[in-house]
């Protein structure tokens, strides 16, 4: 059930800030859970009202019921609603009119001229609403197309190995060490890379320190997850717009952190083991 707003701009921001903050929780668990990411094959199947997501990397196939928003047409950049998409079947879309209502008059209409950031903050407000499990875009020819994750079933081997009910399943804390650690570890990478980028270190030297840096904050020592070199740094604490940390319902701690890439934002994620002693304490990233 939707409860309705003012309808000013403000509020409508407002209410954007609220839903990315929270939805940008959510599609990180999908990440850490079932490798969600944009690379992966999938196959949207109106007839069935689900999507499917083949990834390789894990040997999951996971299936997911969605609610589709709308879609934007690349061409002259108007999103229409998806209940006013003769193309779009119903049982998808029969959340959208009470969504749309609580917004301000102008964005009301069938469709309207708009933005792919818009898209994407109406598109977390959605989900927000529907406490959706996160959301997804995929473009087809020269449309994207904007949906939530409700139900999420993964399986391995054709064996369902679990499903996720459409909510929240994280718990946000309050870690300001972990968060320090991080920012710290960062900032040790920068110098690297700032030096690098001046030509006051070479490439080799470089390596070399940005390995030693590494080492000394990450507890898994496989090289997979080595640091590359890089300028601009996209976790330059300057670019970078939120963190948070939050625990998974099996007690596992996750540093989080929101950068801007100038053309998009992206989050980030660190496992953080809790029993380690000391700065040595990253596992895993996301």
């Amino acid at each position: 059930m939707f409860s309705f707003f003012s309808n000013g701009q403000s509020d409508l921001e407002n209410r954007f800030s609220e839903a990315n903050s929270d939805m940008s929780l959510r599609n990180m668990y999908q990440r850490i859970i079932w490798n969600m990411q944009p690379t992966n094959e999938y196959l949207f199947d109106q007839n069935k009202g689900e999507v499917r997501y083949i990834v390789d990397e894990k040997g999951y196939e996971v299936v997911i019921k969605p609610k589709v928003l709308g879609t934007f047409n690349l061409d002259d950049k108007t999103f229409l609603w998806s209940d006013k998409n003769p193309s779009i079947h119903s049982e998808l879309n029969d959340k959208v009119h009470a969504f749309r209502n609580t917004l301000p008059k102008k964005y009301r209409k069938n469709k309207f001229k708009s933005t792919t950031d818009f898209n994407k903050n109406l598109l977390s407000l959605f989900s927000f609403q529907l406490n959706a499990n996160g959301f997804d875009s995929k473009r087809q020819g020269n449309a994207i197309i904007y949906y939530a994750l409700l139900e999420v079933h993964i399986f391995k081997n054709n064996e369902e190995i679990l499903v996720l009910q459409p909510k929240s399943h994280i718990t946000v804390r309050e870690e300001q060490n972990s968060i320090d650690l991080i920012k710290e570890f960062h900032n040790e990478k920068l110098k690297i890379n700032k030096l690098h980028n001046e030509n006051v270190i070479d490439t080799d030297e470089a390596f070399k320190n940005i390995k030693e840096v590494h080492l000394q904050y990450w507890l898994n020592e496989d090289s997979y997850f080595y640091p590359a070199l890089s300028w601009p740094c996209d976790f330059d604490e300057k670019s970078v717009l939120e963190w948070k940390t939050f625990s998974t319902n099996d007690d596992r701690l996750f540093v989080m952190y929101t950068t801007d890439l100038g053309w998009t934002t992206e989050s980030y994620a660190y496992e953080i083991n809790t029993e380690a002693k000391g700065k040595k304490a990253i596992i895993y990233e996301y």
